[in-house]
């Protein structure tokens, strides 16, 4: 079996019902044979220690001693990540992987990997259901989601130093789009390639309600019946299909 050169980490809390079904999809990802996959699991709930351990080789589980909250728990995740690889794909709890998600990801990081105005590949997207026909179509907005991203070494070491401490802090992700990031570019599908599915449970979403107006796809990737595409291609920011993107909060 070809190794990759990229592992996956994946941050795990307290919310089996939808690890189980992250890791169901990402076992049926194309290209999920050969990647490592690291787990970093709060020592909350021990079913969702159980699914990460039972998880398809190869891969890495940890369990902390005591609960460190999302922030220090993803720096974590991603430090074990970059201790390894020179590109990381980084998942949560509650984002499902369309069955092409690796291979975008890993054509984002093959293609962008030189262009330093660009900080990270995301497979999560909102998008109007007339535009829904462009499956290859992919954008750049300075933006950052951290539903199912991806990014190289480099990146990673400009955002660390600055990371928040704990969760009495700004969330990590809100530091890295407003601060850290700098002005670089997010590059992500228009048709999106993850689902997130983190309708209760989750702090920062205050119901299923919200959640279903707000980050919910009604269509995605795998609802489209569509044979996914060989190759993606990035379309100018003034396209038409560019200008109707919902930002995903």
């Amino acid at each position: 079996m070809e190794m990759a050169d990229y592992c996956i980490v994946m941050t795990l809390c307290n919310r089996p019902e939808y690890t189980r079904r992250v890791l169901e999809a990402l076992a049926q990802c194309d290209g999920i044979e050969g990647v490592p996959v690291a787990f970093a699991c709060e020592p909350v709930n021990a079913e969702v220690v159980r699914l990460a351990r039972k998880f398809r080789e190869p891969r890495f589980v940890s369990v902390g001693t005591r609960k460190a909250g999302c922030n220090l728990n993803t720096y974590y995740a991603l430090s074990v990540g970059f201790s390894e690889y020179d590109q990381v794909i980084a998942l949560e709890d509650d984002t499902v992987p369309g069955k092409d998600f690796l291979r975008f990801c890993e054509w984002g990081l093959r293609e962008y990997r030189d262009d330093k105005s660009v900080f990270s590949i995301c497979g999560y997207q909102r998008t109007p259901a007339d535009e829904l026909v462009h499956t290859s179509a992919v954008i750049r907005e300075q933006w950052f989601t951290p539903w199912g991203w991806a990014t190289w070494r480099d990146r990673w070491d400009s955002v660390r130093t600055k990371w928040p401490a704990d969760d009495s802090q700004v969330s990590w992700d809100t530091v890295i789009d407003k601060v850290t990031r700098a002005g670089r570019y997010e590059i992500r599908p228009l048709v999106a390639r993850i689902q997130n599915i983190g309708g209760e449970g989750g702090a920062p979403v205050p119901s299923a309600e919200w959640h279903a107006a707000h980050h919910l796809n009604p269509l995605w990737i795998d609802t489209l019946g569509a044979t996914p595409p060989v190759h993606f291609r990035e379309v100018p920011p003034t396209s038409t299909s560019a200008l109707r993107v919902h930002h995903p909060c």
